[in-house]
């Protein structure tokens, strides 16, 4: 087993594609076929599905994906430890992220990290599936990085490191009934229009747990992918909305309302697969995150 077959095998793994994994490794297609064709006769089992409409990976290939980066990342480790650290990273790092987000400063982030290792290939993603999607890719290893909302402080096969926390309260226009009060019982809610995001996405989880603990239900009237959009929709009479403090909310004609009881509080984390051990390239990407994450209570 080569460290190129690994390394045309970990491509062809993550994209699922071997014209894009071809031109990822800079290697005409024929060749990275070929060399995953060979690697299957030595392990005598095949390691993708292959369709001329897809291509997936077989169980044996989900087995050998997490074994096989953490090699190649042994052998970039043990190289940097001869070469001198500097000639700087390589590799790739893929990061999914929230759409939205604000408490962390994501273009200066990234572009801190590739000032810093411009040897190595990063791609940023947002999730449509929100944050239960982004930690799916990173449990089938489709991502390095995400950052994501939980509303706990476990989450199976994924490691968290928490960054803000967050507690979300009604916001209603500035014209509702609720805009005098000064705290709502959720059950007095029960007949609200909500403004909430889609199923999968940790603001939309939270809300729907606390309701269905609560023996309650609602109302789903817009939905938003970009939690920084509900104030104007808000605003509009469109309907409320359990958001935490949004920095969109300034000059919107939006009241904030406490909830007693208060709300289930989510915590924005950035998770990465327990299954593997950080690369370089992903721990230097973690190290970099707290200069770049501002102090505050809004998203």
């Amino acid at each position: 087993m080569e460290q190129r077959q690994l390394e045309f095998f970990v491509a062809v793994a993550e994209e699922l594609n071997f014209t894009r994994a071809a031109r990822r490794t800079h290697a005409v297609q024929s060749t990275v076929s070929a060399s995953i064709r060979a690697l299957e006769r030595d392990l005598g089992t095949p390691l993708f599905d292959r369709s001329t409409t897809r291509v997936a990976l077989t169980d044996a290939g989900r087995a050998l994906l997490p074994e096989a980066k953490k090699a190649l990342d042994s052998l970039d480790t043990a190289r940097a430890a001869v070469e001198g650290a500097g000639l700087g990273l390589r590799g790739s790092l893929r990061v999914g992220t929230l759409s939205g987000l604000t408490a962390v400063d994501l273009p200066g982030l990234v572009g801190d990290f590739r000032e810093r290792h411009p040897g190595v290939r990063m791609t940023m993603t947002v999730a449509a599936e929100g944050s239960e999607g982004l930690l799916e890719k990173l449990r089938n290893h489709q991502l390095d990085v995400a950052f994501v909302g939980v509303d706990t402080a476990a989450v199976a096969g994924v490691h968290l490191t928490p960054i803000a926390t967050f507690q979300p309260r009604l916001l209603v226009s500035e014209s509702h009934p609720l805009a005098a009060e000064t705290a709502v019982d959720p059950g007095a809610l029960a007949g609200e229009p909500f403004i909430d995001l889609p199923a999968g996405y940790c603001n939309r989880v939270r809300s729907d747990n606390d309701f269905r603990r609560a023996g309650l239900t609602r109302s789903i009237v817009v939905e938003v992918t970009d939690l920084t959009t509900v104030p104007d929709y808000v605003a509009a009479g469109l309907g409320v909305a359990l958001v935490p403090p949004l920095r969109a909310e300034a000059g919107a004609a939006v009241v904030p309302v406490a909830l007693d009881p208060p709300a289930t509080p989510w915590t924005l984390a950035v998770a990465r697969s327990s299954a593997l051990p950080a690369s370089r390239a992903v721990q230097a990407f973690l190290d970099l995150i707290p200069p770049h994450t501002t102090t505050t209570s809004e998203y």
